[in-house]
């Protein structure tokens, strides 16, 4: 089972990176869940992994299409 990713804004990815933390007590050398990662082209746009245990109201995807790949583009 695949955990996918949630897609959404910087508040809400960062938003379920603190819940998951939290509700996971991450503390030493684990601080965080994951960090929310900015979509190359569409600046609004954050993707945060998905944890088995916590659900969200964002969008969710299984993978993240090659739009979110950070590679240069011809033009």
């Amino acid at each position: 089972m695949t955990n996918g990713y949630y897609i959404g804004t910087k508040e809400e990815a960062e938003n379920y990176d603190n819940i998951v933390t939290q509700g996971e007590g991450y503390n030493g050398t684990t601080t965080r869940w994951a960090e929310p990662r900015q979509h190359p082209t569409q600046l609004d746009l954050y993707s945060i992994i998905k944890h088995t245990s916590y659900d969200d109201t964002m969008q969710w995807v299984e993978i993240l299409d090659e739009s979110w790949d950070n590679q240069d583009t011809l033009n």
